[in-house]
């Protein structure tokens, strides 16, 4: 605070009582054009609180069909009301850097607006490919005007998509001796027609709209599988019995093992697909199959590396599927 000409003072912010608003929040920016020639002109410059998240919407029909829903998240967290008239939506690794250290102050009462018309509709989306650049970035244009209210979100669908999907249970164990039991994870596998970048994606039930599961997608380029799990299935379970038949101590250390699987599908109505990996935990493994309780089931190693078992299997609702094998393990 300036006394006169030659004294201050200097106080913090909560110090200091104004009679009007200061607009604290953001800043007033004044520009004057001398050249009378100039009639317009553009200035693009940097802000905080303004920014977008995609997020998607998986609309599952059945095992092996979903349609994909992708909505932009425009948040506004200014005072201030922007009118817009063409917008830009950018992603991809854009670091900024800025001195800066004023945020905008915390939503207080957040608002959000969805544009008018059915958000389904995919001919309202703003883009039906990105643009995308050689710098690893990608963009969708808004050219259709829109007004975003001070401390609001608007939605906007910003890409049509197509998917290829699949639901699996998919679980993953170390093989010791003894008992081992568990629960299979609920995997959806999402391959998308165009780049999606990193967004929230929630899956619902298209009969009855009821909520799946949410999980984190991360960036995805087009026609890339993405595997999303959304918790555990508690109607599907594994049991394995490991027991130690022989030990072999020269020329290296190894062991015989017998190995008991049992699949367990406790749902009422469903027929359920799993993936049980194992791991050995030799790479100098051999693998032989002693009975399968159908051909429901099947068991192979990965040809990349001997130590890992994989166990497949179609199980009907209230009925089980087993394997029996045995291992020869080399150290």
């Amino acid at each position: 605070i300036k006394y006169d000409s030659l004294r201050y003072a200097y106080v913090s912010r909560a110090q200091i009582e104004f009679d009007n608003d200061p607009l604290l929040d953001g800043m007033i920016l004044s520009v004057r054009l001398d050249n009378e020639s100039i009639e317009t002109t553009n200035m693009t410059y940097l802000t905080r609180g303004l920014w977008w998240t995609p997020r998607y919407e998986v609309m599952v029909i059945d095992d092996r069909s979903a349609t994909l829903r992708a909505l932009a998240d425009l948040n506004n967290e200014h005072q201030r009301l922007y009118d817009t008239t063409r917008s830009q939506l950018v992603t991809g690794s854009i670091p900024l850097a800025s001195n800066s250290v004023r945020a905008p102050a915390p939503m207080e009462a957040q608002r959000v607006e969805l544009m008018a018309g059915s958000m389904s509709d995919a001919s309202l989306s703003i883009s039906s490919i990105p643009d995308s650049t050689n710098f690893g970035s990608y963009s969708y244009n808004i050219t259709h005007k829109f007004s975003l209210l001070p401390k609001s979100i608007k939605t906007f669908p910003f890409l049509s998509a197509m998917i290829s999907f699949n639901y699996t249970l998919e679980t993953s164990v170390y093989l010791s001796t003894g008992a081992a039991s568990g629960l299979f994870q609920r995997i959806f596998i999402i391959k998308p027609s165009e780049f999606l970048p990193a967004g929230t994606i929630t899956f619902y039930l298209a009969t009855t709209g009821i909520t799946l599961g949410q999980g984190r997608l991360t960036d995805t380029p087009k026609q890339s599988e993405q595997k999303i799990s959304v918790g555990n299935d508690p109607d599907v379970r594994f049991n394995i019995i490991s027991v130690i038949t022989a030990i072999n101590q020269t020329p290296t250390y190894g062991q015989d093992l017998d190995v008991n699987v049992t699949v367990s599908n406790r749902k009422d109505k469903q027929t359920v697909s799993v993936k049980l990996t194992i791991n050995s935990g030799f790479r100098n493994t051999t693998l032989l199959i002693k009975n399968l309780s159908s051909s429901n089931i099947r068991i192979n190693q990965s040809s990349n590396d001997k130590s890992i078992l994989i166990i497949q299997a179609t199980i009907q609702p209230n009925q089980n599927e087993r394997c029996n094998f045995s291992l020869k393990q080399l150290s």
